[in-house]
């Protein structure tokens, strides 16, 4: 089950490693909301591993776009005048949500990154087998 989480994560760690080296961007916390964070914990650890940060998850995490949606409605519903999402979702629902975070654990950010090499190493062996059949 690792794998199968590790590899959900694989090409987002792709991405932002261009941020992180080539950009040097910095990540200090990030926030998870969907599927993946469904299960307590388990997500979040492996992507705490993943982006080697901190990672946060309210208590809805887990409910993804059916619980963004009735934010987006609640929003247009009750904001103030030229009041801006950002604005309504840290004063009215982010400050009264139940949340955790975790922070990365040596062992499995080393873990992730021995995963994510073997799966890079992979993805050329996909490339060539694309271009010689």
């Amino acid at each position: 089950m690792r794998m199968h989480l590790f590899s959900a994560l694989a090409s987002l760690k792709n991405g932002l490693d261009i941020l992180f080296k080539q950009e040097g961007v910095v990540l200090s916390n990030i926030s998870g909301h969907g599927g993946f964070f469904k299960t307590e914990v388990a997500g979040q650890k492996i992507a705490a591993a993943a982006l080697n940060t901190k990672v946060t998850v309210m208590k809805t995490a887990g409910e993804g776009g059916p619980w963004g949606m009735a934010l987006l409605a609640l929003y247009m519903n009750k904001k103030t005048e030229n009041e801006a999402l950002s604005d309504f979702l840290n004063n009215k629902i982010f400050n009264y949500a139940v949340s955790s975070t975790i922070v990365p654990s040596d062992n499995d950010v080393k873990g992730f990154e021995s995963f994510l090499e073997r799966y890079n190493r992979g993805l050329t062996v996909e490339k060539s087998a694309v271009e010689n059949i």
